[in-house]
C-alpha cells in the first residue's frame, strides 16, 4: 500500500517538478540591439514611456515626471496633410524645440545613436545615426491622425 501511495505522489508531482525546471532566460534589451529594431520596436523602447504607444503624449514617464510630452499624431493636421518629415527628423535629431511644443527633457537622439556603435568611422557612425531618426519618422508618420 505505501508503495502505491509512494508511486502516485511521485505521479501526480513528477508534472509540477518538471515545469519547475522550465526555466525562462530573457536576454536584456541592450541599448546597442535597441537601437537596431524596427520602427515600432524602437519607439516602443525610446518613446512611448513618454509619448504612450499612441503618440498622443500621455506615457506614463512624463505624467510621472511632470512635462508635456508633445501629441505626435498631429503633425500632419498642422501642416495641411502633409507628414512634415524634415521638421519631425530635425525635432528627433536635436530635441529642438518648435512652435511652443517640448521642455527639452527629450534626449537629442542623434547623439545617442552616434555613439551606439562602436568600431565604426565617423561616417558609418553618421550613417546609422541618420538610418535610426529615419526608421523612427517612418513610425511617427503612422501615427498621424486625420484632423
Amino acid at each position: 500500500m505505501k508503495l502505491v501511495i509512494y508511486l502516485l505522489a511521485c505521479l501526480l508531482t513528477f508534472p509540477f517538478a518538471v515545469m519547475a525546471e522550465v526555466v525562462v532566460r530573457e536576454e536584456a534589451l541592450t541599448w546597442e540591439k535597441s537601437a537596431r529594431l524596427p520602427g515600432d520596436q524602437l519607439y516602443g523602447n525610446l518613446c512611448a514611456a513618454c509619448h504612450d504607444s499612441d503618440g498622443m503624449g500621455n506615457g506614463v514617464a512624463s505624467s510621472a515626471l511632470g512635462i508635456g510630452a508633445p501629441d505626435l499624431t498631429r503633425y500632419s493636421a498642422h501642416s495641411n496633410g502633409v507628414f512634415p518629415r524634415k521638421k519631425v527628423e530635425r525635432l528627433i535629431a536635436s530635441n529642438a524645440l518648435h512652435e511652443g511644443q517640448g521642455t527639452g527633457a527629450m534626449p537629442e537622439w542623434e547623439q545617442q545613436f552616434l555613439y551606439v556603435r562602436t568600431g565604426l568611422s565617423a561616417f558609418q557612425r553618421e550613417a546609422h545615426a541618420r538610418n535610426r531618426i529615419r526608421v523612427l519618422a517612418d513610425y511617427i508618420e503612422t501615427l498621424q491622425v486625420a484632423d
